[in-house]
């Protein structure tokens, strides 16, 4: 179910049909409207078990979305400057309750070393058996604090900015509170952050890194074939041309996308999420 073909990369140049400033403005929007949605369905109670269906799928997406957007940001995608790219990185992440200073110190040093043990931080998903995946998953927000603290990566500022980030977090989500009672909040709140942890870092972390190459970086990372995979994540199933090219927004990424090869399998195989996964890549 996945091409281990060697491809060499495009190397055409990227078409430029959007200006930075409209990416900017594409990009806060959707944030605007994942935050104001997830938090504003808070304030719905839901009256049956299809409704609750319903609002944790939604809430994780929307969630979800919200992590992808934070990600832009870290690599100046939300913004001129740093000052900007921190604040809507701060904002994306708020319906998940992860502090964005601790996501953009570790995720550099995921690209600057990916997939090598004790320096990148998102090794930490490379698992021994498949029960420890959905564990690894939620704990990973939360281990890369003390991930950096043990490598005397937190800084003075850093805690002045978590102090800062978990001050806004605690406001908003000690206002809802006050609006719609414990028990909401709780079933409102940890379901869709468990799947969403489960969302995030295994089909775009440990699918994306899979087998966990320390080779050329055309191996390291793995793209989802097909626009339903590239749409659902804005961008993140393009991991590889991400890691590539991480100068290009989300966007931007969609001129790399690439339909799935024919599959000799079924019909309903065919339809499944599919790696292009470049093993024998050999370098020119």
């Amino acid at each position: 179910m996945m091409s281990t073909v060697s491809r060499p990369r495009s190397t055409s140049p990227i078409p430029t049909y959007w200006p930075r400033h409209k990416i900017y403005l594409l990009s806060r929007s959707v944030i605007c409207l994942v935050v104001m949605i997830s938090i504003g369905m808070l304030f719905l109670q839901p009256s049956n078990l299809f409704q609750f269906v319903i609002d944790v799928l939604l809430r994780t997406y929307l969630i979800f979305i919200g992590t992808v957007m934070a990600h832009e940001g870290v690599h100046g995608h939300l913004g001129r400057t740093k000052r900007a790219n921190f604040w809507w990185g701060r904002i994306a992440l708020l319906p998940s309750m992860v502090p964005y200073t601790n996501f953009r110190k570790t995720h550099r040093l995921h690209h600057a070393h990916t997939n090598v043990p004790d320096q990148d931080p998102d090794h930490f998903m490379k698992s021994r058996n498949v029960l420890e995946i959905p564990l690894r998953a939620v704990a990973m927000p939360h281990q890369w604090f003390f991930w950096l603290w043990r490598r005397g990566q937190i800084k003075s500022a850093d805690v002045a900015e978590l102090v800062l980030n978990y001050t806004l977090i605690f406001a908003l989500y000690a206002t809802v509170l006050a609006f719609v009672g414990p028990s909401r909040l709780f079933w409102g709140m940890v379901p869709p952050l468990i799947l969403v942890s489960i969302l995030l870092w295994y089909p775009f972390a440990v699918q994306t890194h899979e087998g966990f190459s320390t080779g050329p970086a055309e191996a390291r990372s793995h793209n989802y074939y097909g626009r339903f995979m590239y749409w659902f994540s804005l961008g993140l199933s393009m991991h590889r041309e991400h890691h590539l090219q991480p100068k290009l927004s989300w966007i931007e990424l969609k001129h790399f996308v690439e339909e799935a090869p024919a599959s000799a399998g079924t019909r309903l195989l065919s339809l499944l999420p599919r790696r292009d996964i470049r093993r024998d890549f050999q370098k020119p």
